[in-house]
């Protein structure tokens, strides 16, 4: 299987003479989750002990708000931050106004959307060091 690696590489500090120190982290997960499920799973992985960042965007789809977590954690802690953002965050059933086919008159209808849940993606990382 041939994988693909994320380099993450801090310049050093030169000032303090840093020295190199082993990787705390090996894996680098982006999750992509609606604004209203961003404070419940940002709360759980830190709780994990997990470090969270968080990155606010837009949703294409929709046009909705979402966040993007950007997760740093060792290999065994992959399944644990899979299942926390999977019980904390949830799709939901959304409506939107579509115009109605073969009416003489633009007649809005509503229409339900499944929207919501998380997008996940894992990669590795080569390189990390700590400043």
């Amino acid at each position: 299987m041939n994988e693909k690696y994320l380099k993450v590489v801090r310049l050093p500090d030169m000032e303090r003479g840093a020295e190199r120190i082993e990787p705390s982290v090996d894996r680098l997960m982006f999750a992509v989750v609606q604004a209203q499920d961003v404070r419940k799973a940002s709360r759980a992985l830190n709780a994990a002990g997990l470090l969270v960042a968080q990155l606010t965007s837009t949703g294409g789809f929709l046009g909705r708000r979402n966040v993007t977590l950007l997760i740093g954690m060792r290999g065994n802690q992959e399944e644990l931050a899979v299942k926390l953002i999977h019980d904390k965050c949830r799709q939901r059933v959304e409506y939107v106004s579509t115009p109605l086919e073969g009416a003489p008159l633009p007649i809005p209808v509503a229409t339900p959307v499944t929207v919501g849940g998380a997008t996940v993606f894992t990669f590795m990382v080569e390189h990390y060091e700590e400043i």
